[in-house]
């Protein structure tokens, strides 16, 4: 019986050796790099994972949600595939709106395997590290609503597997060069609420996955590129608070894909509203000071069912009110001041 005991004991030992040697550990570099930008960002890890022993375990690797879970924040998520399932590598991390400040931690480099990488709405300052453009497996970045500053790098155009860009609401300034064309995988592209200034590059004619591009509130001139109606999976686009000049290009008649359309703030000329006719899609249309010299019944309003806002104020439009505005079952803000309508308003809406 003692021999017996002592053989299934063995068995228990060796069992628990093997499974210790199948549970999975985050890489030494990876952990370490971790440590280091929370250390340095004044962050600490929730108390579903340990990020001081073994940061790829718990919530970072299960099924918890990670995007909008206020619960699991900051975060990381983690592959654990590598050396048949014992290695695991940071492949997301999450440090959203928690008052993060100073400057992008040098460390962040060596998480080599990073796909997604979320510093929104923190008060992030100085550039936008160069050694961004070395973690080439990123598809996701966010860094809206800080305080970054200066040239976007000219190395970021190497992450050509990049999806979304997001730099919003930051001080980033100069041209955006042509290297942007590189990122043919791109769909989303916010760049507004910055001061970036020149054209749009005719790069960005070469982005034709893009269905959502943010350019409002910089200080962008010349013509909106008449390029732009040829991105015909887009279905956001935003112009305003620049100095465009007009006319406004026909080809954005192509954008039929488009549910939010914001031009605004042309410096000159003049554009009729007849390129919209066919966005029948749109839940937005606002054209607010763009120089619009038209009538309204240039557009056919009535198959614009999805038209939650309609903004045509501080524009040339003529003529009267027609009853189809009012008859949109969706409409719910309507702004037309500032312009030369005449005749009387419709006696009821829908």
């Amino acid at each position: 019986m003692k021999l017996l005991h002592g053989a299934a004991l063995a068995l228990l030992l060796l069992a628990a050796a093997a499974h210790a040697q199948r549970t999975p550990r985050t890489h030494a570099g990876d952990a370490a790099a971790l440590n280091a930008v929370f250390a340095k960002l004044g962050q600490k890890a929730s108390s579903s994972w340990n990020i001081s022993g073994n940061p790829c375990s718990g919530a970072a690797t299960d099924d918890t949600p990670l995007d909008d879970n206020p619960n699991f924040n900051p975060a990381i998520k983690c592959d654990c595939t590598d050396q048949n399932g014992t290695l695991c590598h940071v492949t997301r991390l999450k440090i959203n709106s928690l008052d993060a400040a100073g400057p992008i931690p040098e460390e962040l480099r060596n998480l080599t395997h990073l796909i997604k990488l979320d510093f929104r709405k923190n008060s992030l300052t100085g550039l936008l590290p160069a050694f961004i453009g070395e973690l080439t497996s990123l598809k996701y970045i966010t860094v809206g609503t800080n305080a970054l500053s200066g040239p976007v790098p000219k190395e970021l155009w190497n992450l050509t597997d990049l999806v979304s860009l997001a730099l919003g609401s930051n001080h980033f300034n100069g041209s955006l060069p042509d290297e942007l064309g590189k990122l043919t995988k791109l769909q989303q592209l916010y760049i507004d609420s910055n001061d970036f200034t020149g054209p749009l590059p005719a790069a960005l004619s070469q982005l034709t996955n893009l269905s959502t591009l943010w350019a409002s509130d910089n200080s962008f001139t010349g013509q909106i590129p008449d390029f732009l109606g040829s991105l015909t999976n887009m279905t956001q686009l935003r112009l305003q608070g620049n100095s465009f000049q007009g006319p406004i290009p026909r080809s954005l008649s192509n954008l039929i894909k488009l549910t939010s359309l914001r031009i605004g703030d042309i410096v000159n000329g003049s554009s009729s509203m007849a390129f919209v006719g066919n966005m029948t899609s749109l839940g937005e249309l606002v054209l607010r000071n763009s120089k619009i010299s038209d009538t309204l019944a240039s557009v056919d309003f009535s198959k614009f069912v999805n038209l939650t806002l309609l903004d045509l104020s501080f524009n040339n439009i003529t003529g009267q009110m027609p009853q189809s505005i009012f008859d949109l079952p969706m409409l719910s803000y309507l702004f037309l001041g500032n312009n030369s309508l005449s005749g009387s308003l419709p006696a009821t809406k829908s």
